[in-house]
């Protein structure tokens, strides 16, 4: 399933380009997103223009559908590992399940930021995320892709308040 998250900021691009790039974007975003538990920063390192980040994401408890279901904790927990060129203002990312877990689920895509009249920013996410389950695959998918929504639109959020800061 294909898909595009957009948001519309307040502030510069340079403004937006920093707070993307500051070490304190994860572990701020876990406190506005509910079903997170927590987001550790496992690497963060900027060389040659090019900022190498991996996020380790634990979720606080699996999506509804699975509720009724004893889903093992290591199974909510992930790793989203994103390559940020400063040149373009722009990354690659991919989202990674730990390994008994990588044969159902696939998730990757691009992140930019873009330069608006009156010095606004658009922050654009698209990407693509696949879930291989027998006849639930698709309805999985569609309950993942509005807790990603939910956690764009937190880190949105996040965004403006490290402008702020």
């Amino acid at each position: 399933m294909h898909f595009t998250i957009s948001h519309e900021l307040d502030a510069p691009l340079d403004a937006v380009e920093l707070a993307v790039l500051s070490p304190d974007l994860g572990p701020r975003l876990a406190t506005r997103v509910a079903s997170l538990e927590s987001v550790v920063t496992v690497e963060h390192a900027l060389r040659d223009g090019e900022l190498l980040r991996v996020l380790r994401f634990q979720a606080s408890a699996p999506l509804p559908i699975f509720r009724s279901y004893p889903v093992a904790k290591d199974a909510m927990s992930w790793e989203e590992r994103s390559t940020y060129r400063l040149s373009d203002h722009a990354s690659t990312w991919q989202v990674s399940p730990k390994e008994q877990w990588r044969s159902y689920f696939r998730s990757a895509g691009t992140y930019r930021l873009e330069r608006l009249p009156q010095g606004r920013t658009r922050r654009r996410v698209d990407g693509d995320i696949q879930i291989r389950l027998n006849l639930l695959g698709p309805l999985v998918e569609r309950l993942a892709l509005a807790e990603v929504q939910r956690t764009y639109d937190a880190e949105a959020d996040t965004l403006r308040e490290l402008i702020r800061a």
